[in-house]
């Protein structure tokens, strides 16, 4: 039996023993459509449900998909991803904007879990200590989606009574907050068990969760001034301390297969710390991201088009709804192995055999690559005659194992269908723009990251599958550790430490930075592709732009993120492989348009918060 089978036969058994643990007084007491208190904390199984439903509202804040990345240009998007992601891009939000400052529903659990249990006669000593850990974790993280989002909340540590005021104060800056929150998950890895139990935090879960909010907390010290991090700052030495606890001591070890873990090949792998898992008996594909990743084209689509090759299914094998697709900003942090000198990997278009191979100053006729309204090409070129390269190989081989087991690009197989993506492809973004089809990707290329290959028969509304969301693993942990070394100005120890996911998930020969900058611009590159679509590049530019310097290109501390203001590219292909094309545009509605503030460092507390207690006030800087 598998460990997520066991843990839903631990729920199922589980919810029968509350009943069974229901007497017939119990059951005979009014109201007869609720539980008491005094049954839900009169023995640890009871407790436990609630506990479980506890993570349901909290957890998700973390997982991955798509959550932030639409911020940015790891990913363009259309419809309801555009819509949701392009007020904050586009700088639009305004005083008004709620990011969640309210999570007082979610911590009042969490607070009865506490009050609750340490108040029970029916709970051992031993099982306290480790359910109210496991309350106080994530308590903690709800505090931190709070505190990544606006800096600032309302902490509150008890179950409150009507005889409390509720006009309460919100903490004085990120700094405070983050005491709070740090303090919570120091007490978790203390008194949490290492017990592995998919789903379910352990002590090693909320070591590796600290590893991540000690590098936020020490962004946002000195709030909105710069942080001026000391390399013996406390928060580095607990970050270092945190990661390598669970690298040492946990049992997990780096996933060679990198994709497997994201998809049902290996749901359970030994690199997962803590994940998310849904079962088919309640999840259908509509129900996860996979439904906005897939594209919806048919053979007679295709041939309106002009496209080919023509699918075999006898079904209509893609039929979601396909919202956003990878960009040539994030491919190009997927290195290729240079043929020439096979010790270092380069961008694939700076490579010396796209050099040799390309003529970068060739004129391509329109009807080799179109170029739709309001686009522009930035850079193109076309094979050299007597070249065995093609566009292709020059993008596909010798990369980074990372990009197959991501992205879906031309001539991939999927789904026992090869989709092209080149001009004149059968799922290329020409079909959408000549209207033959309307949910294909705007970027010529899919997500394959987080996608499952055996839904059956296709990945459609209505279908049931299982799922899982990654929330954090043993290559996160590494990357928070180079990230911390790097504060510390410990280059060696931070290359070292990047090295194992470019290494082992990238198959990339190993950096050899030997300078600040370069350790940084190496750093950055490796986070970014290792860990896309799982919620964290946009959060991590931010931290980086806290930092200053050669976190964030030299800049001031506080000051413009580059990153967050570049216009997304898309690579078009010729039919024949010969010719390429980078071109910028709208691609769809303002996409084109990327602003970003320094204010939106922290997003505000909403206004209607401020207007109904002036304690949680003042609004944060530049609000």
């Amino acid at each position: 039996m598998t460990k997520h089978k066991k843990i839903n036969l631990i729920i199922f058994v589980t919810t029968i023993i509350i009943f069974i643990s229901c007497t017939k007084e119990v059951l005979d007491t009014q109201p007869y459509n609720k539980i008491s208190e005094d049954v839900i904390w009169n023995n640890k199984a009871n407790a436990e449900t609630f506990i479980y439903s506890t993570y349901n509202s909290i957890m998700y804040a973390f997982a991955s998909g798509p959550q932030t990345d639409p911020y940015t240009t790891n990913t363009l998007g259309f419809d309801d991803i555009y819509n949701y992601s392009a007020p904050i891009f586009t700088g639009s939000v305004d005083r008004n904007t709620d990011k969640g400052f309210n999570n007082w529903a979610q911590v009042r659990r969490c607070n009865m879990i506490i009050d609750k249990i340490g108040e029970s006669t029916g709970i051992s000593d031993d099982d306290k200590k480790a359910l109210i850990a496991e309350g106080k974790f994530l308590r903690a993280m709800s505090y931190f989606n709070v505190a990544r989002n606006i800096g600032r909340m309302v902490w509150i540590d008890k179950v409150l009574s009507p005889d409390d005021s509720l006009l309460l104060s919100s903490t004085s800056n990120p700094t405070e907050s983050y005491k709070f929150i740090i303090k919570d998950l120091e007490d978790a890895v203390r008194n949490l068990p290492a017990t592995k139990i998919e789903g379910r935090a352990n002590k090693y879960v909320a070591a590796a969760m600290l590893s991540e909010v000690c590098l936020e907390a020490l962004a946002y010290e000195n709030y909105p001034d710069a942080p001026n991090i000391s390399p013996s700052d406390s928060l580095v030495d607990l970050a270092i301390q945190s990661a390598q606890m669970v690298i040492n001591e946990g049992g997990y070890s780096l996933e060679q297969d990198y994709g497997s873990m994201f998809n049902d090949i290996n749901p359970g792998s030994s690199e997962i710390i803590m994940g998310i898992y849904r079962k088919a008996i309640n999840t259908t594909c509509d129900g996860t991201p996979m439904q906005l990743m897939v594209p919806n084209m048919s053979n007679a689509s295709i041939s309106q088009y002009g496209g080919s090759p023509l699918l075999n299914s006898s079904i209509r094998i893609f039929e979601a709804w396909v919202q956003h697709g990878p960009t040539e900003n994030l491919a190009k942090d997927y290195l290729v192995i240079d043929k020439s000198d096979t010790s270092i990997a380069l961008p694939w278009n700076q490579t010396s055999q796209f050099k040799s191979a390309i003529n970068v100053s060739a004129t391509i006729p329109t009807t080799e690559i179109p170029q739709a309204g309001g686009e522009v090409s930035v850079s193109h070129g076309s094979i050299k005659p007597g070249s065995d390269e093609s566009i292709w190989t020059l993008t596909n081989e010798k990369r980074d194992a990372r990009w197959a087991a991501t992205f879906i690009t031309d001539s991939t197989q999927f789904y026992g269908e090869t989709l092209t993506t080149s001009v004149l492809g059968n799922a290329t973004r020409w079909m959408k723009i000549r209207g033959a089809a309307y949910y294909l990707s705007l970027t010529n290329m899919y997500w394959r990251k987080g996608v499952y290959n055996n839904v059956n028969p296709r990945i459609y509304v209505g279908i049931p599958t299982d799922y899982h969301y990654v929330v954090t693993r043993l290559g996160r942990v590494y990357l928070n550790l180079a990230e911390a070394y790097l504060l510390k100005g410990d280059i060696s120890d931070a290359v070292a430490a990047l090295n194992k996911t470019r290494s082992v998930h990238g198959k990339l020969p190993p950096s050899m930075a030997a300078t600040l900058v370069d350790a940084w611009t190496d750093y950055k590159r490796e986070r970014r592709v290792d860990l896309t679509l799982e919620n964290d590049y946009y959060w991590s530019l931010l931290r980086w732009g806290r930092y200053g310097g050669p976190a964030n290109h030299n800049t001031v501390s506080g000051g413009v993120i580059p990153e967050l203001t570049e216009t997304p590219q898309v690579l078009d292909v010729s039919k024949d492989r010969k010719d390429f094309s980078i071109v910028e545009g709208p691609f769809f509605g303002s996409n084109n348009v990327r602003v970003f503030e320094p204010r939106r460092y922290l997003f505000p507390i909403a206004q209607s918060y401020l207007d109904r207690n002036p304690k949680f006030g003042p609004q944060n800087p530049g609000w």
